[in-house]
């Protein structure tokens, strides 16, 4: 678990490290996922929780997300393997930019 979780962070410290250019695949897919998580938040926060509007926002955008991940995947410094771990933190900060909240982590 303990080299699982550090090779995470490796695989994200990475990640962060480089930046996503908007004229690239990646930073073209991002920047579309970013947008869709935007808007759906912005649509269900007017009835709901925040918490609630996030959840919904990561879900609704799931499409997005997936085609965001997958480029990520045929990168060379990634595989299927690192996207597949570091998922889960991804959507996290996802959802924690769309509350307003912020990590306090190398996640």
């Amino acid at each position: 678990m303990r080299r699982v979780l550090l090779a995470s962070l490796t695989t994200l410290a990475l990640l962060a490290a480089l930046p996503v250019r908007a004229e690239s695949r990646e930073g073209a897919r991002h920047a579309a996922w970013q947008a869709c998580l935007d808007a759906a938040f912005a649509e269900q926060i007017r009835t709901t929780s925040r918490s609630f509007a996030a959840t919904k926002a990561v879900s609704t955008c799931q499409d997005r997300e997936e085609a965001y991940l997958g480029v990520l995947a045929g990168s060379p410094l990634l595989d299927g393997e690192d996207v597949t771990r570091i998922r889960p933190a991804l959507v996290a900060r996802a959802r924690d930019r769309l509350m307003g909240e912020r990590r306090y982590s190398a996640l």
